[in-house]
């Protein structure tokens, strides 16, 4: 082949080929890495939503249940002349009579007596908190222990919840009165990555528990209210066990204070609870909560472990070293159906 015809002959050299493969690594590297970018900071947007999404529907239901604390409910005229007429064919004309308060036995748990043990029946006060309580009753559970010494490992307080309800068609027990309990329990351990190592710490849980009150007519020829009940949990509108919430809450802390906006608490900091005879007294004075939610991503979340503080309502201020990102919902709530008197 001539000399002449060289410069008409298309061809790569071996470099110019490597030159390319290298250009194309970079390019699909560059590419690749965009990608990863944008994943993860999806994967953290998605993250945020879901905590803020599951955190506010938490908030909206414990806010609407404080607000009920204390309701009562005041029978009409169209609700006595119909129990009346109800109830005529299996009682004396006209019928029982049905009060316009409720005839429910009121138990507000003050009047123990010498050596008589407090017990959760005794309990139909509007509100009631106690602090670090885990568990649905007055006794904490047991705490497991966490290989992270935190000493600030509170979680979670108990807040109890009473009111009133009614219903014209339930012959046997037209008025109603539900508890609710929301408290905290510890659901698991999970792995977090301190500077000491991979460690363990506890991972709690919000529980509800819905009970009514029954105090029941054993029968509609039973023609006489009763005066005793107990507290249920086979109520059509019940929870039979707790039922969880939600999951990986770090802290639940509710505040009360009266109407000059001043916490309710003794010189201990124990709120009015009906076995703390020092301040049990001001449970009627409660005119609002206020509540402080940590809610804790399920998985990792930053990409390296730092000191991360979170301010408590009170004194409960924490400090973590791990890679979870937490949450926190502060909301006050006002309650209004408490006075200033006793519901008895």
């Amino acid at each position: 082949m001539s000399k002449r015809n060289l410069k008409y002959i298309a061809g790569l050299s071996l470099i110019e080929i490597l030159i390319g493969i290298i250009i194309t690594s970079i390019m699909m590297a560059a590419m690749y890495t965009s990608y990863t970018v944008v994943n993860q900071s999806y994967s953290q947007v998605s993250e945020k939503a879901k905590i803020s999404r599951s955190s506010r529907d938490l908030v909206s239901m414990i806010m609407r249940d404080i607000r009920m604390s204390g309701f009562r409910y005041y029978a009409g005229s169209f609700e006595i002349n119909k129990y009346g007429d109800d109830t005529t064919a299996d009682c004396t004309a006209p019928g029982m009579t049905l009060p316009k308060l409720s005839y429910l036995v009121f138990q507000d748990g003050f009047d123990q007596g010498s050596g008589v043990q407090y017990t959760d029946d005794e309990n139909h006060n509007p509100i009631v908190i106690r602090k670090n309580t885990l568990g649905p009753n007055r006794t904490s559970e047991t705490r497991g222990v966490s290989e992270v010494t935190n000493d600030t490992d509170l979680c979670c307080d108990q807040i109890q919840i009473v009111y009133e309800d009614f219903n014209q068609n339930d012959i046997l027990q037209p008025y109603k009165k539900y508890r609710i309990t929301y408290f905290g329990s510890q659901t698991g351990t999970d792995e977090v990555v301190t500077p000491n190592g991979i460690k363990n710490i506890n991972r709690y849980g919000v529980y509800k528990l819905i009970q009514s009150w029954s105090q029941v007519r054993t029968s509609s020829t039973d023609c006489v209210f009763p005066i005793t009940g107990s507290w249920v949990t086979n109520c059509p509108e019940c929870t039979s066990e707790p039922v969880l919430v939600r999951d990986h809450i770090e802290d639940m802390e509710f505040i009360p204070f009266d109407g000059n906006g001043r916490i309710i608490k003794d010189s201990s900091g124990d709120y009015p609870a009906p076995e703390k005879s020092v301040i049990r007294e001001r449970l009627y004075d409660i005119r609002g909560v206020d509540i402080k939610l940590v809610f804790r991503s399920k998985d990792n979340f930053f990409t390296r472990s730092g000191n991360r503080a979170l301010t408590g309502l009170s004194s409960r201020n924490q400090t973590y070293e791990d890679r979870y990102l937490r949450d926190v919902v502060v909301v006050s709530v006002h309650t209004r159906n408490i006075g200033g008197e006793s519901f008895q």
